[in-house]
């Protein structure tokens, strides 16, 4: 099972992946609303907390949920200049951001996560900050992928760290996944691989590049 929860002031997607057999879970991306985070996490065993970035709408209850839950936080290495970089003045302030810890261990290319019946593959997606990284169960077929692939469009590449030609490969890299692949992304609703080939101005290439 997989709970989606919109949360904070930039509507970010914080995902919490559930096997309802062992009771075990995994959240990725723990923005804000820490108390509804924690809710949604009642009656279940947390094994790992994820980030597929290192801005903080996405790492904000990271510490929180380390002092609830103390299991293991993971993301890249080379996002850690961010995760308590505000990059906005106030933008901690503004989101109810809590000092993230370092991770426990750092995520890279072809690293799986495994639990209950899930296993997330690590997909390493530079661009919209060097350490971006999307998660992806070929036998669920879904794949989160935070701000890297939105639906119709991309995660923003003009921010520190972000790199136009380097989300260019990495988008061509998450098109190769099967049509079907249900698409969790970092904001909005969810999409499918085969839509985004078809409709997605940035993978179409329909959109101007100098807007990217």
């Amino acid at each position: 099972m997989i709970r989606v929860l919109t949360v904070g002031p930039l509507s970010e997607n914080t995902v919490i992946v559930i096997d309802e057999d062992t009771k075990e879970a995994v959240v990725v991306d723990p923005g804000a609303e820490k108390d509804r985070i924690k809710k949604e996490l009642e009656g279940y065993k947390l094994r790992y907390i994820l980030a597929t970035h290192g801005h903080l709408d996405h790492v904000g209850q990271v510490g929180y949920l380390k002092k609830i839950f103390d299991v293991p936080f993971l993301m890249s290495e080379k996002d850690l200049f961010l995760i308590n970089n505000d990059i906005f003045p106030g933008f901690g302030q503004y989101i109810g951001a809590v000092k993230c810890p370092e991770p426990d261990a750092f995520l890279k290319e072809g690293d799986c996560i495994k639990f209950g019946r899930f296993s997330l593959e690590v997909i390493e997606t530079p661009g919209h900050t060097p350490g971006s990284v999307c998660f992806y169960d070929e036998s669920n077929s879904f794949v989160i992928t935070g701000d890297t692939l939105f639906k119709g469009s991309i995660g923003r590449t003009d921010l520190p760290g972000g790199d136009m030609r380097r989300m260019e490969s990495s988008l061509k890299k998450l098109m190769e996944l099967p049509d079907d692949t249900d698409v969790i992304p970092g904001h909005g609703e969810a999409t499918k691989i085969g839509i985004e080939k078809k409709t997605n101005p940035y993978i179409t290439g329909k959109h101007r590049v100098d807007l990217w």
